[in-house]
């Protein structure tokens, strides 16, 4: 099995000041240091023998911090000469579909094909889409019909479009990428059983982000694998994003808790599932608005100091999706997802929440000498709970 690690850069402890709105002092930290810790972090993947990097797509907040996945990539690019590269994801309606295909085309060639996996998405957070203007109302049509363009990209010498918000003039890619399949690397990322069916009609392999208990992630497995079914496609295997310390006892391990509480208040804060107006009558967001009610009274109770017993139960990373503990644990826990989900692929994000930079470079290398080699040495086989009805 393939093992990634994620990255991204958070600055978590700046929630506060934030939340305040006190702007007229700097955060405690600067962001270019948490940018720096992730390039830190990303420097140990080849060395200790991951399988890829992979790159999230958050900005205009103290999470995630990585504006653009291709950018960071394409630093990896130059110092790295084997390591396989991945997203998780590009949000497509924030992008012009033809600027997105070239800088895709382009990391391609910078790479010599190692951008394997291009994980899509349409896009959560009021704030990002509203710091770059477009409306959410129109997130599933644009990520359709950028999908649609990315597609002629990469499969045509020459290709032309006219949708209802975008129209593309018969052109070409140029440069053209290297790599003559990068239609066949598309993963898409659905929280909601319609986003997961609206993919697997057009063929997208699901990569599933933690935001889900890991069985429900198996029973969606199911679900697109009896779609592909009825249009004559093979079953697939989706990609997984999880989350993992790993420490020398359970004791150190259970230092983890604060850091994941403060990962889903983080999830919460940014992408506003507390506010009923940042999902109430916004067509294709109608299961974020369900959240609301239950997160609003939840969140308040955690960013005014009962965090242990509020910010825990908040909507965020699903306990199932966090392989903390020690090595044999961490193992155990991975192979236990693997049975429940059947992915083929993994990607570990080691850092996250509050977690101290050194706590987050310690586990990573832990994890990398004594679990690492035997799951690359796992197989990960598609399990008959994940095959088509």
């Amino acid at each position: 099995m393939k093992v990634n690690l994620g990255l991204s850069s958070q600055s978590a402890d700046d929630w506060d000041r934030v939340l305040a709105g006190d702007f007229s002092r700097p955060p405690a930290i600067p962001d270019w240091r948490w940018v720096e810790s992730t390039l830190a972090m990303g420097d140990l993947a080849e060395p200790l023998g991951f399988d890829g990097i992979w790159a999230p797509q958050h900005f205009g907040s103290p999470y995630g911090m990585v504006p653009n996945p291709l950018q960071l990539l394409t630093w990896f690019a130059g110092r790295t000469e084997w390591i396989s590269f991945g997203t998780f994801v590009i949000v497509a309606p924030w992008w012009h579909p033809v600027q997105l295909a070239h800088e895709i085309a382009y990391l391609d060639i910078l790479t010599n094909g190692r951008l394997t996996t291009i994980g899509l998405g349409r896009g959560v957070a009021k704030r990002e889409f509203d710091a770059v203007g477009v409306p959410r109302e129109e997130a599933r049509a644009r990520f359709n019909e950028t999908l649609d363009i990315l597609t002629l990209a990469f499969s045509r010498p020459r290709f032309a479009y006219e949708g209802e918000i975008f129209r593309v003039p018969e052109m070409s890619l140029r440069p053209a990428p290297k790599s003559l399949d990068l239609h066949e690397r598309f993963f898409g990322s659905a929280a909601t059983r319609d986003s997961l069916a609206i993919l697997s009609r057009k063929g997208l392999v699901p990569l599933f982000v933690g935001n889900k208990p890991i069985e429900q992630a198996g029973e969606d497995v199911r679900f697109v694998n009896t779609i592909r079914a009825e249009l004559g496609l093979a079953p697939c295997q989706p990609n997984n994003t999880l989350f993992m310390y790993c420490a020398a006892s359970e004791a150190e391990a259970a230092r983890s808790q604060e850091w994941v509480v403060r990962a889903n208040m983080d999830v919460n804060l940014h992408y506003g599932f507390a506010d009923a107006a940042n999902f109430k009558g916004i067509a294709g967001y109608e299961a974020y608005a369900e959240r609301e009610a239950a997160a609003t009274a939840l969140l308040a109770e955690a960013v005014t100091g009962k965090m242990q017993g509020a910010a825990s139960a908040l909507p965020g990373y699903h306990a199932s999706n966090l392989m903390i503990g020690t090595p044999d644990t961490v193992f155990a826990k991975i192979e236990a997802a693997q049975q429940a989900c059947s992915f083929q692929e993994i990607t570990l994000v080691t850092h996250f929440g509050n977690m101290p930079h050194e706590d987050a470079m310690r586990s990573t290398r832990l994890f990398a000498a004594e679990v690492l080699p035997a799951l690359q040495k796992m197989d990960a086989p598609l399990h008959a709970p994940a095959l088509p009805l």
